[in-house]
């Protein structure tokens, strides 16, 4: 079914409130992750951009250009306790929108329209380099990660600290947010916007 664009966004009219932009990380729930960690560095040639302590389960999250991540490694056993799909080893695809207002028209439209989103499934310490994230579940349980702000890792190849990330409440999510220094930075969108 093709939808009538009705939506003004930035200047551009679609069906939907938002634009993606890009795709965003991938992340995986793996059986061991320090094999997978290393044949991602090792045989791929992926860079560790960071590594999670969360609940007592080590999660890795690598990249391979300047955004933060383009995967995450997280061990299977968390699967569970985060209440995703037992028929998926996915944990998550991601998918970049403009900016703030879009993401969060984003989680308004797909909400009005019946779609299961959630901003509290997973703890801001499991999207580090991303700040604020919602989670859309298509009709087989697979969960997209929507966001608009991925940090980006300087000359030096070292992130961010936590310490100097900005606080996230998944629970209550302000009007808008002062742009951070790297907020538009990263590979630009040359279109289409259609």
């Amino acid at each position: 079914m093709e939808l009538a664009g009705r939506f003004d966004v930035d200047g551009i009219i679609l069906p939907r409130p938002f634009k993606i932009v890009k795709h965003g990380p991938v992340n995986l729930f793996v059986e061991d992750v320090e094999v997978a960690r290393d044949w991602y560095t090792q045989i791929m040639g992926f860079d560790v951009t960071e590594e999670v302590n969360f609940r007592g389960y080590r999660c890795v999250y690598l990249r391979c250009n300047t955004e933060h991540h383009l995967l995450g490694l997280l061990p299977l056993d968390l699967r569970q306790q985060l209440g995703l799909s037992p028929h998926t080893t996915c944990a998550s695809f991601g998918i970049q929108v403009a900016n703030y207002r879009q993401l969060r028209q984003a989680v308004a439209f797909l909400r009005d329209s019946g779609v299961r989103v959630e901003t509290q499934l997973m703890p801001p310490e499991l999207y580090p380099g991303i700040d604020y994230a919602a989670y859309a579940f298509d009709p087989d349980g697979h969960a997209i990660q929507i966001y608009y702000y991925m940090e980006q890792v300087g000359w030096d190849g070292r992130p961010r600290k936590a310490s100097e990330r900005r606080r996230v409440d998944p629970a209550h999510w302000p009007d808008a947010l002062e742009p951070l220094p790297d907020t538009f930075k990263g590979e630009p969108l040359l279109g289409p916007w259609g």
